[in-house]
């Protein structure tokens, strides 16, 4: 994916992104919103991912890893799998 001067952007709080997740039952989509905040926040197309935030807000370590493996076969991200440490995530530029 690349971005042009002409891309649409939506700013929207994590609250209400974590809120619409748990309402329409799709925790999933909580979990690829989270990955452009954390992304942003930590200025980087790579960072860690831990559990506590996603699971505070509805969403368990299998959806995440599913949601994880899922992206990562589209070729929009690359995970790095460490034994007992949260995964490290690199949003990919396609």
């Amino acid at each position: 994916m690349t971005t042009a001067k002409k891309d649409t952007f939506v700013k929207v709080p994590l609250w209400w992104a974590a809120a619409a997740a748990k309402v329409t039952k799709t925790p999933a989509a909580l979990v690829w919103v989270y990955l452009l905040h954390t992304s942003w926040k930590a200025r980087s197309p790579m960072f860690p991912l831990p559990n506590g935030w996603l699971e505070r807000h509805g969403v368990n370590r299998r959806i995440k890893n599913r949601v994880l493996c899922d992206l990562e076969a589209a070729g929009m991200i690359t995970v790095e799998r460490r034994n007992g440490k949260s995964p490290c995530v690199t949003l990919s530029v396609l």
